[in-house]
């Protein structure tokens, strides 16, 4: 549903008045037409940041799913031009065909450096600059260190940190030269909370993009530059139906889709997101079990730990194979 207000004005040959009127709108009567009115949305999540948006670039990547695809729909609503890229060219399409055509669908392998900057350097010279960069594309790998493989790391790294690194070198090169821009990274809960486990590759790229943003916006702030690192709890994405569960059961799997699922949306995350870009946070953390576990860590690391280790013990009780492949 669409709350909005209308304003409408008439005459009564002297002077002109108005008044308002409250809607509500569903998904069926999207095309409305309102004479001589002002339609303005007023949704309590969107209206502290829809007018930040409006005419500016967007590029999101990994933008075919999840949030990315989250993030794309409600740029596109807020007025801005959105750049939909994802390695799976046909999510980016029915990404943008969600936003009824207003978003521009690209196949992008983000682990790929001369594909980030020619994509990048392609949008500045086609839109003249480069308002807002999501690097949000990321994947995972589960399962214990000892039956990890460096390419696991590797694989992990090559996304969710190196292109994360790529994309964010090369646009705020783009910036600078322009004179102003912003950079926003998405990370996660894993990359502020140390030590855990069974998502080593995952949880160490992650706690990677957190550093590497923090170091840019410090040295880009005075250069005119915005700089924000996300760091989101648990959110109801695909990312775990996408991960591979090394030397685990099926049920380590379906295990974690459930609890997954039990997440906020994405859309919510979107506009948490996008509230706090629009406010320059340095970082973004969300929803609110999320800054409770985070602060429970720092202040009771012995009991945290205790946690942390009875997952482990459950995990090779419950989900792990005893026999490797």
């Amino acid at each position: 549903m669409c709350k909005l207000v209308v304003l409408h004005n008439y005459s009564d040959g002297f002077q002109t008045h108005r008044y308002r009127r409250k809607l509500t709108l569903s998904a069926n009567s999207a095309n409305v037409v309102l004479n001589n009115s002002e339609c303005i949305f007023t949704s309590p999540k969107s209206k502290m940041y829809h007018n930040y948006f409006v005419n500016k670039i967007a590029i999101v990547t990994g933008g075919g799913s999840g949030i990315g695809c989250a993030l794309c729909l409600k740029l596109a609503a807020a007025g801005a031009q959105v750049v939909c890229a994802d390695i799976n060219l046909s999510r980016a399409e029915e990404t943008a065909g969600l936003t009824g055509n207003a978003a521009i669908p690209l196949k992008l392998d983000v682990s790929i450096c001369t594909e980030v900057e020619a994509m990048l350097n392609s949008v500045a010279a086609q839109f003249g600059r480069i308002d807002i960069i999501f690097n949000n594309a990321g994947i995972s790998v589960g399962g214990e260190l000892r039956d990890l493989s460096v390419t696991d790391f590797e694989k992990v790294m090559g996304v969710n940190f190196y292109g994360m690194l790529y994309g964010s070198q090369a646009a705020y090169k783009l910036m600078l030269q322009q004179g102003h821009g912003q950079i926003v990274n998405t990370s996660s809960g894993a990359g502020l909370i140390d030590g855990v486990p069974l998502l080593a590759p995952y949880s160490v790229s992650k706690h990677a993009v957190v550093s590497y943003s923090k170091v840019l916006r410090t040295e880009a702030k005075a250069l005119g530059i915005k700089v924000s690192v996300v760091c989101p709890g648990m959110v109801s994405t695909a990312i775990v139906a996408d991960t591979r569960y090394v030397n685990a059961l099926q049920n380590a799997k379906d295990y974690s889709i459930t609890e997954l699922s039990k997440g906020i949306s994405a859309e919510k995350a979107a506009d948490h997101i996008l509230r706090g870009v629009a406010a320059n946070k340095a970082v973004i953390i969300f929803p609110v079990k999320m800054k409770i576990a985070l602060l429970l860590s720092r202040l009771f690391k012995a009991p945290f730990r205790v946690i942390m280790s009875r997952m482990i013990a459950i995990y090779r009780k419950q989900y792990r194979k005893q026999t490797p492949d």
